[in-house]
């Protein structure tokens, strides 16, 4: 990873993550704002604007690995509503399985995005994970 990664930068590499994975780009910015902490980033209706919460993410801000892994995640996730997926627990599964990817399962962005997925969906994946190894 990067020592210091902006958010552009990292905007850049879930645009290019995403149209290897599902053929799709869009035109994408990334903001800072400060709104309720329990929402980590946001995508208005007919914008192009991911907005990162900096109240949460300040808690990261100070370690480079992390700080690029939680932006990864939760520009991934927005950049999934932006490219036109509505269905927030359908984002979620596809943003821990692209993270799972490209991080691994031991990594802090797995944990992280494995910690905004919804916890069947994690059991399901993880059963259809140890069965695939018996089909």
């Amino acid at each position: 990873m990067p020592s210091i990664s902006s958010p552009n930068t990292i905007l850049i590499e879930v645009q290019g993550d995403v149209l290897k994975r599902m053929g799709k780009r869009a035109e994408a910015y990334v903001q800072f704002a400060s709104f309720n902490p329990s929402v980590l980033g946001f995508v208005k209706a007919g914008s192009n604007v991911i907005y990162v919460n900096e109240i949460p993410y300040s808690r990261v801000a100070i370690d480079s690995e992390k700080s690029h892994d939680y932006l990864y995640v939760v520009i991934l996730h927005e950049y999934l509503h932006l490219i036109g997926i509505a269905d927030e627990r359908e984002v979620r599964k596809i943003t821990l399985e692209m993270v799972g990817s490209k991080f691994g399962e031991n990594s802090n962005a797995f944990s992280f995005s494995k910690m905004l997925t919804f916890p069947e969906d994690v059991k399901i994946m993880e059963n259809r994970k140890y069965f695939s190894h018996y089909m």
